[in-house]
């Protein structure tokens, strides 16, 4: 009796043994019928990509043929309304709403902006592709450029950079249109990875276009460029607020973000942009023209303006507008002949006339 039990329990485990070793076999089978799904839609010709012995998907140089370590393309985004995710919200709504509703009265405030966006722009595009796989936290990676945009600023709104400034508004308008067409479809408006340079094409055409705007007409070119940068950086807000990093953010990383080291969470991920977020691109495109023509109608002044005694009163002077409003052009006039004067004689008194009398 007791060998039978015996015998009866190895038979159990033994089962069970097999029935574990081919339930895991199925897993693992799966897992990897899974990530051979999954290699078939990825694409990028600068990496390639392979299933490694876990199942994994693995990124190898095409040139020297080693494993390339992968990391999360954050970029200093954050994550939900994290520090990082607040104070680009914050960023957003501070520098895009002045642009927006008063760009062409800031004057120096609006050229200051304008450089250190776009200084800000081009030290994160550097960064983020140039990072490794670590990388750095997205807090110091944000109070860097945070850093960088108010030194930048500072920077735009001296009297030695206006020529500049003026260009670099006209450009950032422009590019702010182009990145904004581009964001509006999924995976990119040109979703072929081998036809991806052409999305950067559009958007340098953009620019420039932006560029020969203000150099022609600076007028119309500083109101566009307040309108274009003012309304994509208060969408970009106002996305963050309901997509957090799933919206702009994700797509803006995702056009920019070409490093080699965060290329797995890049194309597996990909960006299919929410329905919230088309609407919000598509409204931010629309209202620029609308917000454009409204400050030009407001502010009738020229955006030179004029000489102040110090640095904080020619950032803004409201009385200004009236005062230049309050300016009259003298007409010509016809110049009449003078009017000859009567002279009336003078009065005389009661003994005045006593003595004239008596004289007479």
């Amino acid at each position: 009796m007791a060998v039978a039990f015996r015998l009866n329990h190895s038979f159990s485990w033994s089962l069970a043994l097999v029935l574990a070793t081919r339930f895991i076999g199925g897993v693992s089978a799966a897992a990897h019928v899974l990530a051979g799904q999954q290699l078939a839609r990825v694409h990028d010709p600068n990496v390639i990509f392979d299933i490694g012995d876990n199942g994994t998907m693995v990124v190898y140089s095409p040139v020297t043929g080693e494993q390339i370590p992968q990391g999360l393309a954050t970029d200093g985004s954050g994550s939900g309304f994290s520090t990082s995710a607040i104070l680009w919200i914050i960023f957003s709504f501070v520098v895009g709403a002045p642009l927006l509703f008063a760009g062409f009265r800031g004057r120096r405030l609006t050229l200051g902006a304008a450089v250190g966006a776009a200084a800000a722009l081009a030290t994160w595009s550097v960064i983020v592709n140039t990072m490794d796989n670590v990388g750095v936290s997205d807090t110091v990676l944000t109070a860097c450029i945070l850093i960088l945009f108010i030194m930048s600023f500072a920077l735009g709104s001296l009297d030695m950079s206006r020529p500049v400034a003026i260009l670099v508004l006209g450009i950032l308008g422009g590019l702010a249109i182009g990145v904004r067409i581009i964001l509006l479809g999924n995976g990119l408006l040109i979703s072929d990875p081998d036809a991806f340079f052409v999305n950067w094409l559009i958007i340098g055409v953009c620019g420039i276009a932006g560029s020969i705007l203000v150099l022609c007409k600076q007028r119309y070119g500083i109101l566009s460029g307040c309108a274009s940068t003012g309304s994509f950086l208060c969408g970009l807000g106002l996305d963050l607020v309901v997509n957090q990093q799933s919206g702009m953010s994700r797509g803006l990383r995702y056009l920019v973000d070409r490093n080699r080291f965060h290329v797995l969470d890049t194309v597996t991920n990909g960006y299919s942009p929410p329905m919230t977020t088309v609407i919000i691109l598509a409204v931010s495109l629309g209202v620029t023209p609308a917000f454009a023509l409204a400050q030009w109608k407001v502010f009738t002044h020229p955006f030179s303006g004029t000489k102040h005694d110090t640095f904080i009163g020619s950032l803004w002077d409201p009385q200004e507008a009236q005062d230049e409003e309050s300016v009259t052009v003298p007409h010509p006039s016809v110049d009449m002949p003078d009017t000859p004067t009567i002279e009336k004689p003078p009065k005389l008194s009661l003994s005045d006339n006593a003595k004239q009398s008596g004289s007479s």
